[in-house]
Order: structure tokens, then C-alpha cells, then sequence
């Protein structure tokens, strides 16, 4: 299940700079190896990247509503233990990071800041970019990816957003009237935006153009959401399956099928939306 505005996945809010962060010995040896990598990964193309990331942490735990830490909004940083979508981030972030040729956790941690937030800055609870479709269409504005569900064959998803506020009493946070009227606020400006998905009936047809390292987002028949759940596409072999962080009790894995095969074992999986990432360098 997705870590954004899904259900039983709580969110947490407030404001803090990233100087005021603490990373624990554990996440900051890991960034620093993934950095600090011995074979020059920065000549792979960004997506390869992205998915080579993601593979290094194959057989990681699931680890539900990581980024629910007590206090003000901050980045939280956690590279033992992922949900759907900290997967996601994370391994973007270090591919942006090695892909520009940061070497510090300080570095790492902007690009994860810069991909989790609305423009970048924290500015409390409804700064995070909650609705994953939101989360996309931020980032192809900041340049990290870009949407290509519509040259896919997208089609267009006119349902309104209200997920969080239909059900607020899910949302801790949202306790705050602060933070619920941001929310609020949120869901009806992106009444205005467009969405596109590619339906899970023509997902078979377009896996061929999906390529390694292309940001998953998974569509959902959900009342007021837009997306269940995420991975990072990874094409091998001529199949192209999902890497993914896929429920509790469960680790980073792929999945045993392709995604058509996946989407058609969940009946409220809708389709698919395919952001595919950009190299920081052009």
C-alpha cells in the first residue's frame, strides 16, 4: 500500500531545515556507499540508474508509515526499510546525487527534499506532495521526470480528488484545522489539473516502451484516490516487471509477473501512470 494519501497510511506535518536533520550511523553509511560506489554508475543512463538503485536494496523489510516521526514537517531519511513509495524517492534521489556527482549526505539528502516536496520547500504537513499523481506532476515541473502516460496512449481520469479529507479522522495530522484546510485547499486545485492513465486493459500493449527505471504509478477505482500504490519498472529478459516495496510483513522484491500480469491480480487497480526520470545533467 502506498505511503501518500492512502488508506490507513497516516501523515505527520510541521517545517524544519535540513541542518537541523540527524541521520542515524546506519542511513548515512549506506548513502555514503551508494555514493561512494567503486564502478562509475554516472555513465548509465538516468533511468538505468534509478533502477540500479532500486535493485540495491532487494530484500530490504517493508516498513510502514516511515516518514511519521513526532515534531514539526522534516525530511525524514530512512534506508533500512522502505514503503512504496520511499522506495521510489530514495533510489531517485541517489541516482540525481551519483548522476551530479554528490558525494555527501547533506547533497543526497536536497535531492531527496527537492523530489518529496511541493517545489522543494517544507513548509509544514500540506507541503508534502501527498497525492502521488500531485507528486509526479510537481516533479516534471522541477525537471527530475517526465509524464509520458499520454504519449503512452493515456486516458484521461476526471474523478476529483478527496481522499484525505473524505476521511479525516485517518489523518492525525489533519486534526489541526491549519492542516486540514491546506489539504482541503490542495484537493481542489488539482480539481483543475488533468490526469491521464493508461488502462490496465492496454498496459499489455505499451510494456514494450516502458523503460528500466521509469517511476510506476499504479491507478486505483478507490473513491477520491488516484494511486495505490508505486514501483520502479524494470525491463529484463524482454519482460518488463515491477521492483517494489509491496505490503507489511513483506521486502523489496520484484514482482513474479509482468506489470499487465500484475494489474490484472488486483481488481481495483485501474492502470498505470508511467513518469520517466531525467538526467539532473541536461
Amino acid at each position: 500500500m502506498l505511503a501518500a494519501a492512502f488508506p490507513f497510511i497516516l501523515r505527520r506535518g510541521g517545517a524544519r531545515s535540513l541542518t537541523q536533520e540527524k541521520l542515524l550511523p546506519a542511513d548515512e553509511a549506506i548513502i555514503l556507499e551508494r555514493l561512494g560506489t567503486k564502478r562509475d554508475l554516472s555513465q548509465l543512463p538516468e533511468g538505468e540508474l534509478v533502477a540500479e538503485m532500486g535493485r540495491s536494496f532487494l530484500g530490504r523489510p517493508y516498513g510502514a508509515n516511515t516518514l511519521e516521526e513526532e515534531g514539526e514537517e522534516h525530511l525524514v531519511v530512512d534506508l533500512r526499510e522502505f514503503d512504496c513509495v520511499t522506495l521510489c524517492e530514495s533510489s531517485l534521489a541517489l541516482a540525481r546525487a551519483i548522476k551530479l556527482n554528490i558525494r555527501s549526505t547533506e547533497g543526497y539528502c536536497a535531492q531527496l527534499q527537492l523530489i518529496r516536496y511541493r517545489s522543494g520547500i517544507i513548509r509544514g504537513y500540506p507541503s508534502r506532495l501527498h497525492y502521488f499523481s500531485e507528486w509526479i506532476a510537481d516533479n516534471e515541473q522541477k525537471k527530475v521526470l517526465k509524464n509520458v502516460t499520454v504519449e503512452l496512449g493515456g486516458h484521461r481520469d476526471t474523478r476529483r480528488l478527496n481522499f484525505m479529507s473524505a476521511h479525516r479522522e485517518a489523518y492525525p495530522r489533519l486534526a489541526s484545522r491549519d492542516a486540514f484546510d491546506g489539504i482541503a485547499a490542495i484537493e481542489k486545485r488539482l480539481a483543475a489539473v488533468p490526469r491521464y492513465f493508461v488502462p490496465k486493459e492496454n498496459v499489455a500493449g505499451i510494456e514494450g516502451k516502458i523503460r528500466s527505471g521509469d517511476i510506476i504509478a499504479v491507478t486505483t477505482s478507490v473513491a477520491g484516490l488516484d494511486v495505490s500504490h508505486t514501483a520502479i519498472a524494470v525491463r529484463e529478459g524482454g519482460t518488463t516487471r515491477l521492483l517494489h516495496a509491496p505490503n507489511v510483513g513483506e521486502r523489496v522484491q520484484y514482482t513474479s509477473r509482468s506489470i499487465a500480469g500484475y494489474l490484472h491480480r488486483h481488481e481495483q487497480q485501474t492502470g498505470i501512470i508511467v513518469a520517466r526520470p531525467l538526467d539532473p545533467g541536461t
